[in-house]
Formats: structure tokens, C-alpha cells, sequence
């Protein structure tokens, strides 16, 4: 899939609370935190439990609320629980009011 995709708008998020879409056959995970926007995969790499209503816990921690996985926001990265398995990170972006992400791993913040 090329090029950025929107998912929906900068008034459909409140800070810390993460929201799930599909793009391009994948569920996405997408929340804006302390004004920055960050995309990874939309369910936990340990039973595949969604992340869509989840809390930005402190220290910018993900926690999987099903099995307590933890994982960093902004590299996906598997902190600690149940899974090894880092979560995919995308990219994502605002444009005028529209919040877009990525799929392509050329456009991915990390390599």
C-alpha cells in the first residue's frame, strides 16, 4: 500500500487514548500523547487482544490489558509479560485536519 492513508480526524482523539482502524486489511493503533501522534499495530503479539480504548500508562507504556504485556510507545518494543514479540511501528502524520498513517515501511520512524 503506498503512500499515507486518513483514518480520521484530529477531533476524534482525546490525549493517551488509544484508537484501533483498519487500513489496507490491518488493524492499526493510533493515539495522540503529550502532541504527538504514534501508530503501531492495533492488537497485543501475545493473544492478539485490541488496544482500542487503552490508556497511555506513565512513563509512555503500553500495557495490554488482557495479559499485562507491556510495550514501549514510541518503538513498539516489547518491555515486558507474556510476549517477545515487539509490536510494528508506523508512521503517521497530520494533514490539515485529516490524521494519516502509513503502512509502507519506507515511511516508518524506526528501520
Amino acid at each position: 500500500m503506498p503512500g499515507f492513508v486518513s483514518v480520521a480526524k484530529l477531533t476524534d482523539f482525546r490525549d493517551g487514548i488509544v484508537r484501533v482502524f483498519p487500513v489496507d486489511g490491518l488493524d492499526v493503533a493510533v493515539v495522540t500523547h503529550e502532541g504527538q501522534f504514534y501508530a503501531f499495530a492495533g492488537h497485543c503479539t501475545h493473544e492478539n487482544y485490541s488496544f482500542n480504548y487503552t490508556r497511555v500508562r506513565p512513563n509512555d507504556v503500553i500495557i495490554c490489558s488482557s495479559h499485562f504485556a507491556y510495550f514501549a510507545l514510541k518503538t513498539g518494543a516489547v518491555l515486558n509479560g507474556p510476549t517477545l514479540e515487539d509490536l510494528a511501528v508506523y508512521a503517521v502524520r497530520v494533514e490539515n485536519d485529516d490524521v494519516q498513517v502509513s503502512l509502507d515501511p519506507r515511511d516508518r520512524p524506526f528501520p
